[in-house]
Parts: C-alpha cells; structure tokens; sequence
C-alpha cells in the first residue's frame, strides 16, 4: 500500500535534500535490534521486553530507549549499566553483526545522487554505530555528504537532527525531504516542518503510518525511483 497522493513527484522536483533514517528505512536491522535487545535485558536479570515494546524505541538514542524500557525508567545508574551491557552484547553477537541493506538500495542512493540531491543520514544510532554501517558499506562514504546521529544532538522526536543538517548543508526546510519507517522520524520531520515519507520496510505498518497522517508513504525506499 502506498499514499502518494500524485503529488510525490512535485514534492520531490521541489527538494533538494533528502534525509535518511537508517534502521528499517536502509538497512534490514530491526529483527538484529529486538534480538539484543532481549539478550540484554536477560543477561542484565530483568524482565525481557515484548517485541512491541522494542520497537516503539526504535529511532531514539540507545539509553533513552533502554531506559524507557527497564522496571524502573528513572533509575539512571542501572540505565546507564544495561545500555554499555547492549553494546557489549553486541560487539560479541556475531549472528547479530553485520549491515544488512535492503534489496536495490545502493543503486536507489546512486541515482538520487546522480540527480543532484544531496544525501543525509539522521539516525538515532550513535557515531560509533553509524560508523560502523559506514565500515561494512564503503559506498555509503561518497554517497552521503552530513550525518547527524543520536548522540550528537536531541533525540528524535525534537527536530534538532533536521535543523542541524539543514543548517549544515544551507537548505530551507521546505526544500528537505525526511524519510524513515518510525512514527518517531515522522515526528521529527513534522516538528521540523520539512516533507515527510514514511516507508513500510521496518517498524511501522500502512495503517499507523496512515493514522499519524504522514505526508507520503511508500512501501520500500526503493519505490523513490519510481517518481524521479
């Protein structure tokens, strides 16, 4: 399902930038994600959140998302013990290493480059973690020209990720598209007053996407091809 509205081909003619979340919207991540999540929260003795509840995190920086998800989310201490634990977990998991990109999505960035639009990552990952995403697709390095991440700025939903890569590449809002799979990145891009498209490829489906009245919705970024 998808709601473009015949208007995504305008909007799209009008921006000159487009900004990407990463988890989801890029890279096949979430089930990598809920994974760690759970293998965190059992080494760390506590209950093992629900995949529901994982995902609703999904888009904030890791200890704001570790933290809503303890017993206790005020206990700051433990909050910050099980998040260095999640990225512990992590670097050990070997069956949860590794950037998976969605089918065609290098060749996607490719032609929206090749068309004159300029790239951006806004992913609530840490630098750490959207480098190393960087590390295992070299490709990405030439292709994106800003990055803003979880630690660098507030944590989606504020708009401070769009205002800094705006800022940074000298683009007015109106002329930014932002594209991600959470209702959070919507309610980035909605606070920040640029475009938004919603894409179906992570945590949300047609009809929440729908109800959050997001501008554009696609199934996968690949269908931006489609309306250059």
């Amino acid at each position: 399902m998808q709601k473009e509205d015949e208007g995504l081909r305008e909007c799209l003619a009008q921006c000159r930038l487009l900004a990407f979340d990463v988890d989801g919207t890029l890279t096949d991540s979430i089930k990598q994600i809920i994974l760690c999540f759970q293998r965190t929260f059992e080494h760390a003795h506590l209950p093992i959140p629900d995949e529901d509840a994982i995902k609703g995190t999904i888009g904030m920086s890791l200890h704001l998302g570790v933290q809503s998800l303890l017993p206790d989310p005020t206990d700051e201490r433990l909050g910050a013990e099980v998040t260095q634990l999640y990225r512990d977990t992590f670097a050990v998991s070997k069956d949860i290493h590794g950037t998976n990109l969605f089918p065609d999505v290098l060749e996607t960035l490719r032609q929206l480059k090749a068309r004159g639009y300029i790239l951006a990552i806004a992913s609530g990952k840490s630098k750490v973690g959207v480098q190393r995403v960087f590390n295992d697709i070299p490709e990405f390095n030439e292709l994106f020209s800003l990055v803003c991440t979880g630690d660098m700025s507030e944590s989606k939903p504020s708009p401070a990720m769009m205002q800094y890569i705006a800022a940074k590449a000298e683009v007015p809002m109106d002329q930014i598209m932002g594209v991600g799979d959470a209702l959070l990145d919507i309610q980035m891009f909605r606070n920040a007053r640029c475009h938004e498209l919603g894409v179906l490829s992570g945590v949300c489906d047609y009809y929440a996407l729908d109800d959050a009245q997001s501008e554009f919705i696609l199934p996968k970024v690949t269908d931006l091809r489609a309306y250059l």
